[in-house]
Formats: structure tokens, C-alpha cells, sequence
């Protein structure tokens, strides 16, 4: 792990906790509104999986093989992204904390806009999110050479982001917002719409759907190890932003 990973997420997890003091403080002596409660429970659960990811050294296996494999490392950092991900999840997927943000925030139905609503407020510099944005977008462009592929590529080889788009999105997905979206720029060659919060949440698909450590990636594990480090690092500090903005407006 990126030292400075785990320093993002202390701080993180030191602002849900005042986050939650703070609702606490604001109860009636008749005890938390559900409205209260229910945001209490929130940040109590993104304060818990902050907490987990921080602290993930190493994932040790009872297999040789499998602890000394050079996809160790990557398997380690897709398990911190998953845990910082719950963490996201907890916050976005509550109206009654998002709202403190966005007052329209609530009205917004997928997973994509909501955690948006996160990205917007975090306070991330623009310049930062830029260097974040272009490591990933120089890794998509990558070529990837695969035995077959019997799709019509624009680039040949195809790739990184053509072999997950057409090997590993199935039908229904490529015909959603997201899919969408990696075919514009698998196509056009222009990454641009494919901002960080849209790569972080192409990350939570593509880890559900097994695509991240399978052959869109192989080749050296240089890449993916670049790839997740940089997905931590933006996500660590979503969380980390996104805790101080709702400690300000609690």
C-alpha cells in the first residue's frame, strides 16, 4: 500500500467520527430523530470500513504458490478498494446524508450520480484530479495483445480499454450509461468523459464482475498495481473531503 493512502484515510476516519459526535451533540433530550438516527447509523458504517481499509496490511494465503504470486500485491489493494468503496456506499446511499451536501441529492437514482454528488463536494483540486485522471487514462490506452479477438477494434491491438469493454461488458451493460461511455472513448480514442469519479465507479463494476486481475490486464502487473494505487489514492481522498464537507454542514 501507498503510505500515504493510509494517512488519507486516518484523517478520514477523524472526520466521520466528529461527524457522528456531532449529530449526537444536536439530539433532542428526547433522543436522535430517525432522520438523525439513520445518519448516525451512515457515518457509524463509513467510519467502521475507513477503518478496516486503513489499517489492511496483508492478505496471507495457505497456499505457496498463491502468496508468492506477483498478483498478491494487486489482490491486497482490489480488497482496501473494496473496503473504502463500502465506506462511499454508506454515505451516498442515504438521502438523509447526502442531502446535507445537495438538498436535490436524494432525487437522483443510480449509484453513479449519487456517488457524484460525493465527488463534487470532496474539494479535491481540479489539478489533482487531472494527474489522477491522465495515469488512468495512459493505461487504458495501453495495447493489449490477446490470442483472439474477433470484435471489430480501432486500434490493433486492441487496447486495454477495448478488451474490457467488448471481452467483459456484457450486452446489457454496454447499452447503459456506463458502457456507453467506454465505447465513446474505446472508439474515439478521447478519454476526456471518462472523468475520475466515472473510472472509480468503472473500478466497483469491473472488480464485481472479475474483469480487473483476468486478461484485460495482463501482461506486467506493473499496470494494475499503477492502476489500483491510483484508484486508492483518488477514493481515499473522496472520503477524506467528502467527511470534511459533511462535518461542516451538520
Amino acid at each position: 500500500m501507498v503510505t500515504s493512502v493510509a494517512s488519507v484515510l486516518g484523517r478520514a476516519a477523524n472526520s466521520l467520527g466528529q461527524c457522528a459526535k456531532a449529530v449526537d451533540a444536536k439530539a433532542a433530550p428526547s433522543g436522535l430523530t430517525l432522520l438523525e438516527y439513520e445518519r448516525l447509523v451512515g457515518l457509524g458504517i463509513a467510519f467502521d470500513w475507513v477503518g478496516w481499509a486503513r489499517h489492511l496490511l496483508s492478505i496471507s494465503y495457505s497456499n505457496r504458490g498463491r502468496s508468492a504470486s506477483d498478483r498478491a500485491y494487486g489482490l491486497n489493494e482490489l480488497t482496501r478498494f473494496t473496503f473504502m468503496w463500502t465506506a462511499a456506499n454508506a454515505l451516498f446511499a442515504r438521502s438523509t446524508i447526502i442531502e446535507l451536501l445537495d438538498p436535490t441529492a436524494g432525487s437522483k437514482a443510480s449509484e453513479l450520480e449519487r456517488f457524484g454528488v460525493l465527488f463534487q463536494h470532496c474539494g479535491l483540486p481540479t489539478a489533482d484530479a487531472n494527474a489522477l485522471e491522465a495515469t488512468l487514462h495512459s493505461l487504458l490506452a495501453l495495447p493489449m495483445h490477446v490470442r483472439h479477438f474477433p470484435w471489430a477494434s480501432v486500434n490493433i491491438p486492441p487496447t486495454i480499454l477495448e478488451v474490457i469493454y467488448y471481452k467483459y461488458t456484457v450486452a446489457r451493460e454496454q447499452n447503459r450509461g456506463l458502457g456507453k461511455k467506454l465505447l465513446r472513448a474505446a472508439t474515439t480514442k478521447t478519454y476526456s468523459h471518462l472523468d475520475l469519479p466515472t473510472l472509480i465507479y468503472a473500478t466497483r463494476n469491473w472488480n464485481i464482475h472479475g474483469v480487473l486481475l483476468s486478461s484485460s490486464f495482463r501482461g506486467t502487473r506493473k499496470k494494475f498495481n499503477v492502476w489500483i494505487d491510483t484508484i486508492n489514492m483518488a477514493l481515499a481522498r473522496v472520503l477524506e473531503g467528502t467527511a470534511i464537507a459533511l462535518h461542516k454542514a451538520i
